[in-house]
């Protein structure tokens, strides 16, 4: 089951980029996007593994969130521990005369007190919260906006933004931040 968090443009069945949750709850083939480049985030469970034919596995649990792998690749995963939940950017790769796309490994920030996170100018960014309760603020704005688990904050590109984060609750916050550039369609 996937819940959509957010695209563009917002409807129809192309679209330039999509971020969304999806429950897994048993193990089977993902479905393939040609044409696109994906970042995949393990946000509930203790393992998913992908096997991606022709191109090795990965494993992702708790140490190990993240990865990215062409959406055109055969792609199959397994739940040995249990059902997850995968947070996923999907993002077109564009046209052979278009810029390619980018899309930046996905990270995940341990978030204890506070820190900067300064955010490029030419990508989109977001930041979804893990777990526990964080303050995000523009570093030359009084606005503070509270996040928590399973919260999403999308940056569109614009002019580069310097974020102050702040842990805002008794345990540590965990963020996943992924970047991107969508090539044009």
């Amino acid at each position: 089951m996937t819940l959509e968090i957010a695209r563009d443009p917002l409807a129809g069945e192309s679209f330039t980029w999509r971020l969304s949750l999806a429950d897994i709850t048993q193990g089977g083939p993902f479905s393939a996007y040609p044409g696109y480049r994906r970042a995949l985030v393990l946000v509930r469970g203790d393992e998913l593994r992908l096997k991606f034919h022709r191109h090795g596995t990965q494993r992702l649990c708790p140490a190990r969130r993240g990865t990215r792998f062409d959406g055109d690749w055969n792609t199959e995963c397994t739940v040995p521990q249990g059902p997850c939940t995968d947070l996923s950017l999907i993002v077109h790769k564009g046209c052979e005369d278009s810029p390619a796309c980018i899309v930046r490994a996905p990270s995940v920030l341990a978030l204890t007190s506070r820190r900067t996170l300064v955010l490029s100018a030419d990508l989109y960014s977001v930041l979804f919260i893990l777990s526990g309760t964080a303050g995000i603020r523009e570093l030359r704005e009084r606005r503070v906006r509270h996040a928590h688990a399973r919260d999403t904050l999308l940056v569109r590109p614009g002019a580069a933004r310097t974020l102050l984060l702040e842990n805002r609750g008794p345990d540590t916050a965990r963020i996943v931040v992924l970047r991107w550039w969508p090539g044009t369609p």
